[in-house]
């Protein structure tokens, strides 16, 4: 009997945490961006973007046009051979060699300058959603404001393609989006 008792104690103390909410749980909001609209539809995040892709682009021609030249030499290496004595032939591939390897460091620091450059202007854009979060969650009272997408630092010129929601479902009604990107336009000097 006295287990019922205690079981039945355990049962009702247990219902009862169930079904009573704490005050400050009772009174969180919580908002939610989506960081990729965000990022596509302000004016900043679309500079960005802009500037990221000059920035890419006008590295990326130059490398291709090293590129070029390399592919032309190789091809003048390979209509010698038989042409120039071993010794001259071997002379020029060992040559052509360094020049690839001089491209290939070349090339892996234009990628570095690109990641770089990527991180510093992504920084930027961060800097300006989370102003404007924290004033909008201010503005409207929110407990905490979510981001649907996750956030990453892209490691080439454009921003990665953005996952899915981490979220199955969130009230519409939560959605800031629009409001963020207002601000941000109102707020960013681009």
């Amino acid at each position: 009997m006295t287990r019922i008792r205690q079981s039945a104690a355990g049962i009702l103390a247990a219902g009862i945490l169930l079904f009573t909410v704490s005050p400050a749980l009772a009174a969180s909001k919580v908002g939610m961006v989506d960081i990729q609209q965000v990022f596509q539809k302000t004016k900043l995040g679309k500079a960005i973007q802009a500037h990221l892709k000059n920035f890419a682009d006008r590295r990326i021609t130059k490398m291709r046009t090293e590129q070029k030249a390399l592919q032309d030499e190789q091809g003048q290496i390979r209509q010698q051979v038989g042409v120039i004595s071993k010794d001259a032939l071997r002379a020029k591939e060992m040559e052509f060699q360094k020049k690839v390897q001089d491209f290939q460091k070349r090339q892996q620091k234009v990628q570095t300058e690109i990641a770089s450059e990527s991180f510093v202007e992504f920084r930027k854009f961060l800097d300006a959603v989370n102003a404007a979060t924290g004033s909008l969650g201010k503005k409207y009272g929110f407990t905490v404001i979510l981001s649907q997408h996750p956030l990453r630092v892209p490691l080439g010129p454009y921003p990665p393609p953005f996952q899915s929601p981490r979220f199955l479902f969130i009230n519409p009604d939560a959605d800031i989006t629009q409001s963020v990107i207002k601000y941000v336009n109102e707020h960013s000097n681009q």
